[in-house]
């Protein structure tokens, strides 16, 4: 059953853990073919310093630039901490937007120095070791959590986000700008649980799995400091509890595509994302979990 009536206190505790933490590569200089077997056994594979301190600037620095309306063009910054506070997005002055956004989408080609990390050499070269080919970008996204209030982003899958087909020719990449701790809400994910395949979503308090169909026992934490990178399968489970703490913590997500890959229909995503006969992934129609019949 969904615990969003629960409170974001009790998802926390009833739906993260917090004893189990993986210890990234210190490099990308460390990593070798039996990384790239963990990979496809465990759906995931973290290594720091893939960015330099200076790129890390220079992404924190695009970031902000956008955040702050310094490119007119732009239009995809999402105020959604603004929206939860009560407060009209429109009030709030441009040094001040950071600590109510959540999330930004579709910004390389908006930002010289974001453009330079989505498409960054060492990055997408693992990658395309880790697939097997060479990848395209399918998708951009900083994913921000203000302190205190940055919130859930529940657990999913991120193909029950895309029509790329096969499923594994997608991975996803979520780089640390500051560093990414338990407290203020790093990565969790569960190991092999890319494996169970595409499982139904709903949109109850974000496109998710159901509460139920976790098994927090089995949670792993993934902290990374600035410039590190967690590499993982698009089926793999993974979420981030909120920002409780006094830090900021932002990332860049990207997600690659092997040009393996070619896209199907809403109507064949509904085929693998479905329950009993009815669309529970994320591109379109979506359902809430009050709408499940158990």
């Amino acid at each position: 059953m969904s615990m969003t009536t629960l409170g974001p206190a009790e998802i926390g505790r009833r739906l993260y853990q917090y004893n189990r933490v993986h210890t990234p590569l210190n490099s990308a200089d460390e990593f070798s073919p039996e990384h790239m077997r963990q990979y496809w056994q465990d759906g995931f594979i973290a290594i720091n310093n893939v960015f330099t301190a200076e790129e890390v600037r220079d992404g924190l620095d695009g970031l902000l630039h956008l955040v702050r309306g310094g490119n007119p063009d732009y239009k995809h910054v999402q105020l959604e901490e603004a929206a939860a506070a009560g407060i009209d997005p429109k009030t709030i002055v441009p040094d001040d937007r950071e600590q109510y956004v959540r999330k930004l989408m579709w910004f390389a080609d908006a930002d010289p120095r974001l453009h330079a990390m989505a498409y960054h050499k060492k990055l997408m070269g693992i990658c395309q070791r880790l697939l097997g080919s060479t990848v395209n970008m399918a998708q951009e996204m900083a994913l921000l959590k203000p302190p205190k209030i940055g919130r859930e982003k529940p657990w999913h899958q991120d193909t029950a986000y895309f029509n790329f087909t096969p499923l594994d020719g997608v991975i996803g990449t979520w780089t640390a700008l500051d560093p990414a701790t338990a407290e203020n809400g790093c990565m969790h994910l569960i190991p092999g649980s890319h494996r169970k395949g595409p499982q139904p979503h709903y949109h109850d308090r974000d496109c998710q799995l159901p509460d139920e169909m976790i098994d927090a026992e089995q949670d792993v934490i993934v902290p990374l400091q600035p410039g590190g990178v967690l590499f993982f399968h698009g089926l793999l489970f993974h979420g981030t509890p909120p920002n409780q703490s006094a830090a900021k913590r932002r990332a860049l997500q990207f997600h690659y595509a092997s040009d393996q890959c070619t896209t199907f229909s809403d109507e064949q995503h509904a085929e693998i994302f479905h329950e009993n006969g009815g669309y529970a992934g994320c591109r379109s129609a979506p359902r809430k979990i009050s709408e499940r019949v158990f």
